[in-house]
This record gives C-alpha cells, structure tokens and sequence, in this order.
C-alpha cells in the first residue's frame, strides 16, 4: 500500500515492478528516473513514496526542506503540483524537472528555474565505441597509455564480481577518503546498494581485471528503448587512461545495441563538467526546479 500525500513509505526492492511499470509507459529521459537510482540513493536523499490522485510521488526529505520529483503517472502533471503544494508547505520544491512538464507548469503560481548542474550530458552511442576522428584523438591516446601499462581483460559482472567490485570500490573511497566529503560518502553508500542487490535491479556491469585484481567497474542499465544509462564508473587513478579505458570497453559491450549514451549530470564539479564535455555530447537533457512562489 501506497499512503495519500503529505504521508509517504519508504521505498523497498518489491516497488521495482510498479516504478518498471512507469518508467515503459513513459520512457524517461533524465536519468534519475530509473528505479535503481531512486532505491540506491534512498538513504542519502531520505526518499519515501506517496500517491497523489493517479500519481506516485517521489519524496524527497532533506531536514530544511521537502522535494519531489515529476509526478508519474497517467495525465497532466500541473494539477498534481499545484494540490501538492496546497496539501502540504514542508514540500516546497519539485526536481529533476523536464522540460516538457517545466512548460506544463507555467500558469502555476511558481518560479521555474533552469537546473544546470543537474543537466544530463547525451552521448551518441556509436561516437563513445569507435572514438573516431580528430575530436577523440586525446581519448585513443589514453587508452593506448592504460593498454601499454597493464595486462588486462574485460568482464561482464554477475553477483559474484560484482561483490569483488565492491571490495574496488572500498579501496577507491578510502584513497579519496570519502568519509570526510557528504558527497562521496553518500555515494559510497549508493554504489554498496548497487552491489548488494545487482541481481534485483537488473543492472549490467564491467570491469577490468590486472593482475588478477580489479581496477576499474562501471555499472548501468536501459534507460529507454533507445539509450543506456551510466550511474557509476570508477578506477585506479595510479594507471593513467584507466579510466577512459574502462568508459569505452563498457560501451563496447553494452550500447552496442542503442543510440545514445547517457552519463548522467557533473553537479557543478569544474573537473567533471570538463571531463563530461570532453566526451563531445550531442545535447544535453535540460532540467528544471519548481519553487513555490
């Protein structure tokens, strides 16, 4: 059961069929609208799901303030919006906004705004596989460093690698001490989860192996007909290229089959923003608060 707004429930592993469910009647374009981002990120954004006339609302509860993301469901979005902010002054904000419900939104009494750092960068797929042309000259130069300085194989992960993934992942936050930065401490907890249930969400993964250890993983999933999503992607910042290496060696193994690539949005971070561009992408996917006015 799925309590009427204001109240909500927390979010668990048997509502994945219902958000499935959502997310093939309205194929998303925004990334945090995949059920493994909702359920792995549950913790750090202190998520709980409620019901809004045909709506499900993904709450969003940060101490000061209360947010939501788009409503989803069957029919307009603005009706749900404007009764939930009626029904309830702690939920002050909507996130993770598209464009498309953005524009819906305008004749409400609220202040839309752009949402840079939350923009998702879009890749085309075929691009990020054959890195061809003069624009990813530095990209093949990199790999070619990572390629000369180990010997390495690719893997797809199952719950078994994944785990050892898991053990990468533990040596990764604690060469970059995430227990002293919120940010990569929430991650941490939010890559454990992806781990701890990768057989249940359905998520794919790969990684490299040197020396018999891994040293790199990326996790991702569809996140419509036409696109793969890429929620994590970490690795030894020892090897150079390392990274650029793992990046394509996944996309060649997992968007072989789509159109573009998704690799989600840099969260104003200058040194990641620069690296997402590197990549060339084709557009970004806009997105959009909604403030109370």
């Amino acid at each position: 059961m799925i309590p009427e707004f204001p109240e909500s429930r927390e979010v668990t592993l048997e509502d994945k069929p219902l958000f499935d469910a959502l997310f093939t009647a309205h194929p998303p374009e925004i990334s945090a609208y995949t059920f493994t981002n909702i359920f792995a990120w549950r913790h750090a954004h202190g998520t709980t799901i409620s019901k809004l006339d045909d709506h499900i609302l993904v709450v969003q509860d940060y101490g000061d303030h209360i947010a939501c993301l788009e409503p989803l469901g069957e029919g307009p979005i603005a009706p749900v919006v404007e009764e939930a902010l009626r029904r309830s002054e702690h939920a002050s904000t909507f996130k993770r906004i598209s464009a498309a419900a953005a524009a819906e939104m305008q004749s409400l009494p609220v202040v839309i705004e752009p949402d840079r750092d939350n923009w998702d960068y879009l890749y085309s797929a075929e691009d990020l596989i054959t890195l061809a042309g003069r624009k990813f000259d530095g990209k093949r130069n990199m790999i070619a460093r990572a390629k000369a300085s180990i010997d390495y194989e690719y893997v797809r992960l199952d719950g078994r690698t994944a785990m050892e993934c898991e053990d990468f992942a533990e040596y990764w936050c604690k060469d970059r001490q995430c227990e002293t930065i919120e940010g990569l401490r929430q991650e941490r907890c939010a890559i454990y989860e992806m781990f701890a249930n990768f057989d249940s969400l359905g998520i794919v993964g790969g990684a490299i192996r040197a020396d018999g250890a891994i040293v790199a993983f990326s996790l991702g999933e569809a996140l419509n007909p036409e696109t793969l999503v890429i929620h994590v992607e970490k690795a030894d910042n020892r090897i150079q290229g390392l990274y650029q290496l793992i990046n394509n060696e996944f996309c060649k193994a997992e968007a072989a089959n789509s159109k573009y690539v998704n690799r989600e949005q840099d969260l104003g971070i200058p040194g990641l923003r620069k690296a997402k561009e590197s990549y060339q992408p084709v557009r970004m996917i806009e997105t959009f608060r909604v403030l109370r006015a």
